[in-house]
C-alpha cells in the first residue's frame, strides 16, 4: 500500500493511518481533568502538529521522544492550517519504518556541489588560507558529512546534503561582494562562508532521522565550528606553515558573529566589514530558501497568501495568478 505523506493531507476528514516520526511530545490536562497528548508528527516532506484526547500516562511513555509511532486518525485544521486528530497509537516495529521515508534529500547533486565550492575556494590566494582549505579537503570524514548534513533541522535546507547547498550558496554570495565592494577581505569572506556553519555537521543527528546530537545540545554549532577551526589550524601549523594568530582571531570572528544578533544566538556582534557581509550572507540565502519553501508548500495552492508564517512573522505573498510581472523577452537575455 503506497504511504501517505504530510504534504498529502490537506482535506479536513482524510483518513490517516501510517508511521509518523514523533519530534515533540506533551501529555496536558484539559479543563475537565482528563489527559490529552499535544506533539508534532513529521515524515520527509514536513511536520505538523497532532493532538490525541482521552490518552493516558501509559501511552505517552511508549512513543519516544524523536522515535516512531503508528497513527491512525483523521486530519483537521488548526490556526488555519492541517492537523493530525489521533484516535489510536503505538510505537512502530523496526519493519514498519523505512528511513527514506523520514530523510529528505536536497534536489542537487553534492559530488556537484562540492566541486563548485572548491572552484570557488579556488579563488583564496593567502598561503595560510590555502593550507587550511586543504587540510580541510583531505580530512575525508568531514568531507563526507558536510555532503550528507542538512542544514537545519527544519527552518531551512532541513535535508540531506542541505548544509553543502546552504554552504555554496552563502559562498557564491559572498563571491558576488567581493566583486561588488572591492574593499571587502574576499580570502577573509570565502573561508567565512564555508566554515560559518561547518559545526552543524557535528551538531546535528542525520544518520536515521533529523534532530540534534547531545553535543550539538551542550555546545551548539558556532563553538563546535571555532573548536574545529582550531584543530585545522592546529593541523596547518605542524605541517609547517605558518598561521599568524590575527588571522585566526579574525576567522573566529567571523564563525562567532555569523548570526548576527545576541538574540539569535550569536556570541559576538559582527565587528569586521567581513562579519556583516558574511552575517547578511547567511541570512539572505536561508531566508530565501524557507519563503520559497513555505510558499511552494504551503497548504492550499489556490490562495495568494500563506498561512501565518512563525520565522516571517506573518502570512506570505505568492503573487498574483494571471500576473507575470517578469518581461520574457528581458528575461531572455543575458545581464552585463
Amino acid at each position: 500500500m503506497p504511504r501517505t505523506f504530510l504534504n498529502q493531507l490537506t482535506v479536513p476528514g482524510t483518513v490517516v493511518e501510517t508511521v509518523f516520526q514523533v519530534p515533540e511530545k506533551s501529555l496536558r490536562t484539559t479543563r475537565k481533568g482528563t489527559l490529552f497528548i499535544s506533539m508534532k508528527v513529521r515524515d520527509r516532506t514536513g511536520e505538523v502538529p497532532a493532538v490525541m484526547w482521552d490518552a493516558t500516562e501509559a501511552l505517552f511513555a511508549a512513543i519516544p521522544q524523536g522515535g516512531y509511532a503508528l497513527v491512525k486518525g483523521h486530519v483537521d485544521t488548526y490556526n488555519d492550517a492541517p492537523q493530525v486528530v489521533v484516535e489510536a497509537m503505538r510505537p512502530a516495529r523496526d519493519d514498519e519504518v523505512t528511513l527514506s521515508d523520514f530523510l529528505a534529500a536536497g534536489p542537487g547533486n553534492p559530488d556537484e556541489q562540492f566541486a563548485r565550492l572548491q572552484e570557488v575556494m579556488a579563488e583564496v590566494r593567502r598561503p595560510a588560507l590555502r593550507a587550511l582549505l586543504d587540510a580541510m579537503w583531505a580530512d575525508e570524514t568531514l568531507v563526507a558529512n558536510l555532503k550528507r548534513a542538512p542544514a537545519a533541522e527544519k527552518l531551512h535546507h532541513a535535508y540531506l546534503g542541505g548544509l553543502l547547498e546552504h554552504s555554496l550558496g552563502v559562498a557564491e554570495t559572498a563571491l558576488l561582494l567581493c566583486r561588488q565592494y572591492g574593499r571587502l577581505d574576499c580570502d577573509l569572506l570565502l573561508v567565512g562562508a564555508l566554515w560559518h556553519d561547518l559545526g552543524k555537521t557535528r551538531e546535528l543527528a542525520y544518520a536515521e532521522a533529523f534532530g540534534y546530537t547531545d553535543e550539538g545540545k551542550l555546545v551548539g554549532h558556532i563553538v563546535q565550528g571555532v573548536l574545529m577551526l582550531q584543530e585545522k589550524i592546529g593541523q596547518v601549523r605542524s605541517g609547517g606553515t605558518a598561521f599568524p594568530e590575527q588571522l585566526a582571531d579574525v576567522l573566529r570572528h567571523l564563525i562567532l558573529a555569523h548570526h548576527g544578533e545576541h538574540a539569535f544566538g550569536s556570541p559576538k556582534l559582527p565587528m569586521t566589514a567581513e562579519a556583516l557581509a558574511l552575517h547578511h550572507a547567511d541570512n539572505l540565502d536561508a531566508k530565501l530558501h524557507a519563503f520559497w519553501r513555505n510558499v511552494e508548500g504551503d497548504a492550499d495552492p489556490a490562495r495568494r497568501w500563506t498561512a501565518w508564517n512563525k520565522m516571517f512573522g506573518g502570512a506570505l505573498f505568492k503573487g498574483f495568478e494571471d500576473l507575470d510581472i517578469r518581461d520574457e523577452d528581458a528575461a531572455a537575455e543575458p545581464r552585463a
